[in-house]
């Protein structure tokens, strides 16, 4: 799924970091500005389903940065 942020970038939009915030929100970070996205405009099960799969993507993108060290 293909988005574009406010600051103008675009990709996929599990391609961004997943947190969770103090009152325990999950969110989807902007690596270019830093912008959140809660994944609203979603139903809840599928915002969860994409945060993971955010989270599962930067776990092998570290993987692949440590193994190629």
């Amino acid at each position: 799924m293909q988005e574009v942020c406010f600051c103008g970038r675009s990709g996929d939009v599990r391609d961004r970091e997943p947190i969770v915030e103090d009152d325990g929100r999950r969110a989807l970070r902007c690596l270019s500005c830093g912008h959140l996205d809660y994944l609203e405009w979603l139903g809840e099960e599928v915002g969860l389903l994409l945060w993971g799969e955010a989270g599962r993507r930067g776990e092998l993108s570290q993987e692949r940065r440590y193994s190629a060290a």
